[in-house]
């Protein structure tokens, strides 16, 4: 059996959404547990936007370059996820983390990963039948 039936174009577009989901969830737990940090800066990342210019450009994601080792030749055109710093002040110590906000996000990310993952669940599914109608 050949891999490319499970690694065709919609199961790379929903694993870079996991994938995205997973480093967002991340970032949103660092901005809830410093919610009482002075001067904390609220975080979020910034790959939705990147992630959709791809996906209208119908390329596929670039890899970052974070260790000398990595593969030079296909990181140097790549756009990363970046994460965000918001500069707004919500809290009197000057944080910038409105905790009742961050659940809320913390949720959305929760529910939109998780529709992924139904997506790739159903998928497979799907690829399950074929494999036993075929026998």
């Amino acid at each position: 059996m050949s891999w490319d039936m499970v690694r065709d174009p919609v199961m790379q577009v929903l694993e870079r959404g996991l994938d995205y989901s997973t480093v967002r969830q991340r970032i949103l737990a660092q901005n809830v547990a410093n919610v009482e940090t002075p001067r904390y800066k609220r975080k979020d990342v910034d790959f939705q936007s990147v992630f959709q210019d791809v996906l209208q450009r119908g390329e596929t994601l670039p890899l970052s370059v974070t260790h000398r080792a990595h593969f030079q030749d296909q990181a140097e055109h790549s756009q990363e996820a970046r994460v965000l710093e918001e500069e707004y002040i919500v809290r009197q110590d000057r944080s910038g983390v409105d905790v009742e906000k961050e659940m809320v996000t913390v949720v959305e990310n929760a529910l939109y990963y998780q529709a992924l993952a139904r997506m790739v669940s159903d998928k497979l599914g799907l690829l399950r039948t074929v494999i036993r109608e075929v026998r």
